[in-house]
């Protein structure tokens, strides 16, 4: 049989293309408190191009610097040594083995530290930083200066104490109260918000509704379910839609997958916003704010809400029950499609197909188009029949509803009369009459 990976893999790029053409002449970006890394319609980062392309790495860079910084050391470290110990090393291939051995430790100490005492640690700073909302950091830097205010009265008033015991008492107390400030600070940012200090209420976006803000943040599972986009296309979606880059790259990975599943999950997900694009009255806009030090993307999800003042678009109930927690606003389209159900009361009459025995003995069970389970009493022998039941109860449960029926009196099975079938019809006819 032939290869048909390559095949997928170019469908898979198409679909791309045309996803990318409906997103240029309209796209938005959106960001929060700063824009994040730039990313590529490969999914990555500009600056990893960049660095393909042949740029000098920060690490390499580093490493450089740290052999240099650690040959100068270890020459002067071996210079000192010389000089205490003359006696040993005083002869000509002494100092010459000293000098050598202090120059090789130190570039190969300056080497392998270098990364971790420069780069790394300004990686780890700069991406915490970006991870950290505007109201947060700013109560943060608040309570750091006020720690820092009262170290500076232990210093004034303890700085006359003999052998430098003022200046001691005064930076164990900074020690000690700066980690105290930045924490409290950022615990009561939303005081400091009330007060116009560290930014409005909207900007850090803890309980501020969608309307508010005007925006909807989209989940993959929301662009794979494919309700929204009738919905969309119904006229009933009213607030722009933003899309995150990792997201995006989220759906053109399991479109790239190898398992079948995968790849139509992706698919689907990519055509579905890409018919969102192409909708005149929907606005969805691709947000570059990330969270590299987040590697769930439900989190980055919650947090690019939080930070955007916007809602959350999801069919994932676990991610709703977090963003819910987290204070957010989420239009859940499973929750949707329960408040659209037709409502069912006691004594209604439906039409279900039983489709297998129940639980209970001579129980039937079978399900409405939306989902409702039936569980139909007397009707565990109609397998594959379409029959009237009356509704005696409904039961609302986490996962739908749940409707306890019995068949209906018209019905010759619920008269105890043995059924008579014509090919091709569902529904019994009558007993013959004299």
């Amino acid at each position: 049989m032939p290869h048909r990976e390559p095949a997928s893999r170019a469908d898979a790029g198409a679909r791309r293309a045309r996803l990318g053409t409906a997103v240029a002449p309209r796209s938005t970006e959106v960001t929060a408190h700063g824009p994040g890394p730039a990313v590529t319609t490969a999914g990555r980062p500009a600056d990893a191009e960049g660095r393909e392309a042949g740029a000098p790495r920060p690490e390499r860079i580093a490493r450089m610097a740290g052999m240099a910084g650690g040959a100068l050391l270890g020459t002067l470290y071996a210079t000192q040594l010389i000089w205490l110990l003359r006696g040993p090393l005083g002869t000509s291939a002494g100092v010459v083995v000293t000098i050598l051995a202090g120059l090789g430790v130190g570039c190969a100490a300056g080497y392998l530290t270098a990364p971790s005492l420069s780069v790394r640690p300004y990686r780890w700073i700069t991406q915490r930083l970006a991870a950290t909302p505007l109201p947060e950091l700013v109560g943060g830097l608040i309570g750091g200066g006020a720690g820092l205010a009262v170290a500076a009265l232990v210093a004034i008033v303890l700085g006359g104490l003999p052998a430098g015991l003022g200046w001691v008492a005064a930076l164990a107390t900074a020690g000690m109260a700066v980690p105290i400030g930045v924490t409290v600070g950022r615990a009561r940012r939303r005081d400091l918000a009330a007060l116009g200090i560290a930014g409005s209420a909207g900007a850090e976006g803890g309980r501020a509704p969608a309307a508010a803000r005007g925006a909807v943040v989209v989940d993959s599972s929301a662009l794979v379910d494919g309700r929204l986009l009738e919905l969309a296309r119904a006229g009933f979606w009213l607030y722009p839609l933003v899309v995150p880059r990792f997201v995006l790259e989220e759906l053109q990975a399991l479109a790239d997958s190898g398992h079948a599943a995968r790849r139509q999950r992706g698919r689907r997900g990519l055509d579905q916003l890409a018919a969102l694009r192409e909708l005149p009255d929907v606005t969805v806009e691709l947000a570059d704010r990330d969270f590299p030090a987040i590697e769930a993307v439900d989190l980055r999800l919650v947090r690019l809400a939080r930070d955007l003042g916007a809602a959350l678009c999801t069919v994932d109930y676990n991610l709703d029950q977090v963003a819910r927690v987290e204070g957010l606003t989420v239009v859940n389209l499973n929750r949707l499609g329960v408040a659209l159900r037709q409502p069912i009361q006691p004594g209604s009459a439906l039409t279900v197909e039983i489709q297998r025995p129940g639980r209970e003995a001579d129980q039937g069970l079978g399900y409405l188009e939306d989902g409702t389970m039936i569980l139909a009493d007397g009707a565990a022998h109609l397998l594959g029949r379409s029959v009237r039941v009356v509704v005696r109860s409904v039961r609302q449960t986490a996962t739908g509803r749940m409707v306890f029926a019995r068949l209906a009196e018209g019905e010759p099975e619920a008269r105890g009369e043995p059924p008579s079938i014509v090919p091709g019809q569902e529904r019994p006819l009558p007993p013959p009459s004299d």
